[in-house]
């Protein structure tokens, strides 16, 4: 299944030995949202997020914020592994805590710290 981490990048730690600040569990909407913007600033297809990493800035933390505040988060085409059949749930369920991860990334990027987000499925 999806597993999702944030975290802030340290010099020379790889995504898979990085110390997540946070974990979501099959949060599709999210992931959706994640792979997007992978493609968009990468160019990238989603797998090549996949035990990979997206480093976030301030707009994208400011775009993710928006759409949470609004509980406008995309719909995923995911499949079983994505949980895609209880995505609103997971949505809804995760709603708080996708807050909380918004503020703690602005905080981090306000202290020059780089916020990352990886995946693995």
């Amino acid at each position: 299944g999806l597993d999702q981490y944030a975290y802030i990048r340290e010099h020379d730690v790889k995504p898979a030995d990085a110390e997540p600040k946070f974990v979501w569990r099959k949060h599709a909407k999210l992931q959706e949202w994640m792979e997007q913007l992978f493609l968009e600033k990468t160019g990238q297809t989603s797998d090549k997020l996949n035990c990979g990493e997206l480093e976030l800035n301030r707009d994208d933390i400011a775009a993710l914020k928006a759409l949470v505040d609004k509980k406008a988060l995309p719909e995923s085409p995911g499949g079983f592994f994505y949980g895609h059949q209880f995505q609103d749930e997971a949505a809804d369920e995760c709603r708080k805590q996708d807050l909380a991860f918004c503020i703690w990334a602005l905080i981090e990027l306000q202290n020059g710290n780089p916020v990352c987000y990886s995946c693995w499925w």
